[in-house]
Formats: structure tokens, C-alpha cells, sequence
């Protein structure tokens, strides 16, 4: 996720970002290191979470006075007009400028109340149905003047769409921009499926991306749009695809068939297996003869038998063995 986020700002021109940084900041750090993808790195350590706000606030050092700047979720896909949103930032003289998306159910989102000059009046994090002042919700994206950090006490958890807009919209000068691209919020499976399944199509709509080191059977079938991970096996009689993405060192055995799915890395799949539409977590193994059907997401490191067959949207949480069919919706704790 991050990586996506630093290819795109360097293909918009952004020379430098700064990660707010906590759970794993170490391995982020080693990951990244101080340049990626051309833009240079910076990280601002919270030793413990400070929210939305005070994660931007303790980055304020890092600025030049009265210096506008971008902002980005982490858990968003999207592919923001940055250049766009800026001009229109610059010619508001705005504060803060967030990139807003029309949604159907706002209630899991900030939601805006709009004037026509796209000027925000209000903002209302997660609101009721019957109390959202529009359906354009906040898309995690936003063009921050420094003056924003005036408004945002340091060193506290503060929540940016709680705390910080709604004192800003009062100013008058928060505003918005309507993004009408695709949008995804990957924080829940199915939008997460969806991303994955967009930008798939985008990078290989006609042909497999295959990366070194995988060994592929000459009677496997592969149908795109389909990314395979390096160092992979791919054994006789396979079919994978369409929309399936595969990570690095994944077994698949004989006969097996995936489709519209997401595989992470150490999967090994026995023979004749059949996953379709889910998510299957890193190092998990599946058996001989097992039927995962659509929604199904599997945690990390579960071994499931031979023959085994789960019904539609079955969550299983990691480290578990499942020996028997599973029927009935819901969570294996």
C-alpha cells in the first residue's frame, strides 16, 4: 500500500514524503529505507498512536511556514488528480482541502454538507443515515496549508475528522474536491478484492505478469488479468484466473483451479482444489479436494484438510486447522 501511494506521488512530480509511522515501524523503515521510487523518505515515529491529528502535527517540523502540503490515508486506493486538487487549493486560499467521493452509504465516512463554490459548511464524521448532509464522503486524501497545524494540539490524540475539520469548515475555509475515479477503502475484504481486481486489470488485462524464479507446467492455464509471484510452482493441469493475484514462493498443486482470488505468499495448495473468490492469507495450506467458495477469507498459517469444503463467507482467524466442512456463515475464532 504504501509503495502504490509513493509510485503515484513520484509519478505526480512529488520529490519527498514523510511516513507517520508506529505498529512495525522498524520493518517499515528496513523496507523502505530513505528513497523510493525516487522520492526521498522521512519518518515521523509516534511512540504511541496519536490519531489522525496528532500524527500530522508531529510532522509539523518537517515544514516551511505557510507551506501547502499533501496528506494521505493509508488504507485508500485511489488515483487522486493531485495537481488539479492543488490548483483549486491555491485558488480557494484554503486551509485544508480534501479529496471527496460520492458514496452510497456515507455512515462509515466523514460526510460534508456542500456549498455550490464546493466551500465545506459542515463535516460530520459517521453520521445516521437519516442525519448525512450529502453523500460525499471524505476520501482520505487531503491538501493541507501549514496553517492547519494551528488547530491541532500537540503531543495528544487528536482525530483530524473529528477535532480539526469541523473547526476549520467554521472558519470557512475548508473546502472540497469531488473525485469521481475509482475509490476504494481496502479496509473491508470485499472493497479490498475490488482494488485488487482493478488495478490487476489495469497492469495486465491481456497477459499474465509472471515474475522470476516461478516454474510453470506447459499444461497449466493461465487467464488474465493474473499476477504470479516470484519463486512460485505452478504444477500439470492448473487453471488460474481470471483476477487472481498470487505472491511470491506458492505452491499450486495438480488439477487445482483459482479464480477471482488473492493468494498471499507460502500458500501451498494441494491437489484438485478449487478456491474461488476469496482471500487466503499468508502460509496457510490447503489439502487435496477442498472447495473454498466465494467471500471465504482465510488468516494466516491455517492448514485445512483433505476434502474439506467451505460455504460462502466463512472468515477463518489465523493459526487454526479446520478438519470438516464448514456451512454456516460467519467467524472461526
Amino acid at each position: 500500500m504504501i509503495e502504490w501511494i509513493l509510485s503515484g506521488l513520484s509519478e505526480n512530480g512529488v520529490n519527498m514524503a514523510i511516513l507517520a509511522t508506529n505498529h512495525m515501524s522498524d520493518a517499515v523503515r528496513k523496507h523502505l529505507g530513505r528513497k523510493f521510487d525516487g522520492v526521498k523518505l522521512s519518518y515521523s515515529l509516534e511512540y504511541e498512536p496519536l490519531g489522525t491529528g496528532g500524527a500530522i502535527k508531529k510532522a509539523e517540523k518537517f515544514f516551511k511556514k505557510n507551506e501547502d502540503f499533501i496528506v494521505f490515508n493509508g488504507d485508500i486506493i485511489s488515483f487522486p488528480p493531485i495537481r488539479e486538487i492543488l490548483n483549486k487549493h491555491v485558488s480557494n486560499k484554503a486551509i485544508t482541502t480534501i479529496m471527496l467521493h460520492k458514496v452510497k452509504d456515507p455512515t462509515h465516512f466523514g460526510v460534508v454538507e456542500l456549498e455550490k463554490s464546493t466551500r465545506i459548511l459542515n463535516f460530520i464524521e459517521k453520521p445516521s443515515l437519516e442525519n448525512a448532509p450529502s453523500m460525499w464522503i471524505n476520501a482520505g486524501v487531503y491538501i493541507m496549508n501549514t496553517k492547519t497545524f494551528d488547530y491541532i494540539v500537540p503531543n495528544k490524540k487528536i482525530s483530524i475528522e473529528r477535532d480539526v475539520f469541523p473547526k476549520i469548515a467554521s472558519s470557512g475555509k475548508l473546502f472540497g474536491h469531488k473525485y469521481r475515479g475509482e475509490w476504494f477503502d481496502i479496509g473491508r475484504f470485499n472493497e479490498y478484492r475490488k482494488a485488487n481486481s482493478t488495478i490487476l486489470s489495469r497492469i495486465s488485462k491481456s497477459k499474465p505478469m509472471i515474475f522470476k524464479g516461478t516454474k510453470i507446467n506447459e499444461s497449466a492455464d493461465l487467464i488474465p488479468p493474473l499476477s504470479l509471484g516470484s519463486d512460485s510452482i505452478i504444477r500439470s493441469n492448473v487453471i488460474i484466473g481470471p483476477n487472481v493475484s498470487i505472491g511470491k514462493h506458492v505452491v499450486i498443486g495438480e488439477q487445482s483451479k483459482i479464480s477471482n482470488s488473492i493468494l498471499f505468499d507460502h500458500v501451498i495448495i494441494g491437489r484438485n482444489s478449487n478456491v474461488r473468490g476469496a482471500v487466503i492469507g499468508e502460509g496457510v495450506v490447503i489439502g487435496n479436494r477442498v472447495r473454498i467458495q466465494k467471500d471465504c477469507v482465510i488468516g494466516d498459517q491455517v492448514y485445512i484438510s483433505d476434502n474439506v469444503a467451505l460455504k460462502n463467507n466463512i472468515q477463518i482467524c489465523p493459526h487454526k486447522e479446520i478438519k470438516s466442512n464448514l456451512d454456516n456463515e460467519g467467524v472461526v475464532v
